[in-house]
């Protein structure tokens, strides 16, 4: 069997922040990849601002743009008007005329790691999402506390004769199948809207993908080789300055400073920060806010 085409699929839409995050996850897959081994891959981005990526020197990834307005989003977020059944309507339509191994990042990721195993195993239609969460009905987060006393009231939805209360919430921040699953997509989208409507939180549609990639068969987990940092949305202040000081920057160069920029550590700074904060500082609802480097002296570092 010979190697199919592999697609790396973004959604990036809205404020300035969700394009600093996906251009910066493009420079951690320059980090790891020459053109010349992307030469069998794809990358699509579905964005209402193509020029801010054509606008980068020099660039030398395989970028695809679909572009994509406000009316497209609404009718997108359907009759349900949800943010997140954008990301299903995307697959859809982009697996309308492509075959081969799909792998669908959200914004806010960083290739870590090669990911080459990831997309051999995908060929091998195997099915990939980041990371799993917990069982729904052992979760303590109050969210999917709620979402497990919602199923156990509606028992009667099983998956393999499990009830989907007993199933594993996974991370859906990425997602890799081979287009072989493409009828997954209209299961995924008809239990969001279903289930939306009765149960309006945003985890449905992440819950959507995990329960039908279950049934479909083993997940296994991304993580070691893409960080999706979901909750650090105070790291776009850091890219905004990074974008901004290296402006005229070529994308070769791009992708040697992206190395000042560690998500990992500054997830951790941030947790560190949460814990040992003081009772009048959590009263003060007081917030975590990272350190702007100076790039000049950082890129010393280099």
């Amino acid at each position: 069997m010979g190697q199919e085409t592999n697609y790396i699929v973004y959604l990036c839409y809205g404020n300035e922040g969700t394009l600093h995050e996906c251009a910066f996850s493009l420079l951690s897959l320059s980090r790891l990849y020459s053109s010349s081994e992307l030469s069998g891959t794809e990358i699509w981005i579905y964005t209402d601002n193509p020029g801010f990526f054509q606008s980068f020197k020099d660039g030398t990834l395989p970028l695809h743009y679909r572009a994509i307005d406000k009316q497209i989003i609404q009718q997108w977020r359907g009759s349900i008007d949800f943010t997140h059944r954008v990301k299903i309507e995307l697959l859809k339509d982009l697996l309308k005329d492509k075959t081969g191994n799909i792998l669908y990042l959200d914004s806010d990721t960083v290739f870590t790691h090669r990911a080459d195993k990831v997309m051999q195993d995908i060929q091998a239609k195997k099915l990939y999402m980041h990371v799993m969460e917990g069982i729904v009905s052992d979760c303590r987060n109050p969210v999917m506390t709620k979402l497990n006393n919602y199923l156990q009231k509606n028992d009667s939805l099983k998956i393999n004769e499990k009830p989907l209360y007993d199933l594993a919430m996974w991370n859906a921040g990425v997602l890799g199948f081979h287009t072989a699953y493409t009828h997954l997509l209209d299961k995924v989208l008809s239990f969001t809207d279903t289930e939306y409507t009765r149960f309006r939180k945003h985890v449905v549609e992440q819950f959507a993908f995990s329960v039908f990639m279950q049934e479909a068969g083993p997940v296994k987990t991304a993580a070691p080789y893409i960080l999706h940092y979901w909750n650090l949305k105070e790291a776009r202040t850091v890219l905004a300055s990074f974008f901004s000081h290296f402006k005229n920057a070529s994308w070769d160069e791009l992708t040697r400073y992206s190395l000042l920029i560690q998500m990992h550590v500054l997830m951790q700074e941030k947790v560190n920060f949460l814990h040992n904060r003081g009772y009048l500082q959590k009263l003060q609802k007081k917030q975590w806010q990272p350190v702007i480097p100076d790039w000049n002296e950082a890129v010393k570092q280099l």
